[in-house]
């Protein structure tokens, strides 16, 4: 008897710790949509792309070996498989290059950069006549006097 309670508390917590993963799923890609929905979604047809072509290559490779090559049914289900796993190819290729592809913060970030490697200021902040003649004669090797 004292055995099966423990084995229900065991299933009880498999269950509860599954369901809290699930909520943490779904959490995560509430938000993600919400603050990167175009890189969400292509995570989300990553993901989905490498399970169809698992499951694909699953069941062309049954058809393969399993499957007798002359009934009618082995040919569609055989190159229907292959044709899903291009397909996942292809999508995986297009949603990795949108994960891999720089935000446009990211590309501002670069530009900043290389505009500050060659000197330039890219930041344009409102000052008075005075200061930015001072600025321009500092930046041209004389001495500024305010």
């Amino acid at each position: 008897m004292r055995k099966n309670t423990a084995h229900k508390a065991d299933a009880n917590l498999l269950k509860h710790t599954a369901g809290f993963v699930a909520l943490l799923v779904v959490v995560a890609l509430a938000v993600g949509l919400v603050t990167h929905p175009i890189r969400t979604l292509a995570l989300v047809f990553h993901k989905l792309a490498a399970l169809s072509a698992g499951l694909a290559l699953i069941l062309a490779l049954i058809a393969w070996f399993w499957t007798d090559h002359t009934k009618p049914d082995f040919v569609p289900c055989f190159w229907g498989s292959i044709g899903v796993i291009v397909a996942s190819i292809l999508i995986r290729a297009f949603a990795e290059w949108i994960l891999e592809r720089p935000t446009r913060a990211e590309r501002r970030a670069m530009k900043r950069a290389a505009a500050q490697e060659t000197g330039r200021v890219t930041m344009r902040m409102p000052v008075s006549k005075e200061v930015a003649a001072a600025f321009e004669s500092t930046r041209d090797g004389r001495r500024a006097s305010l």
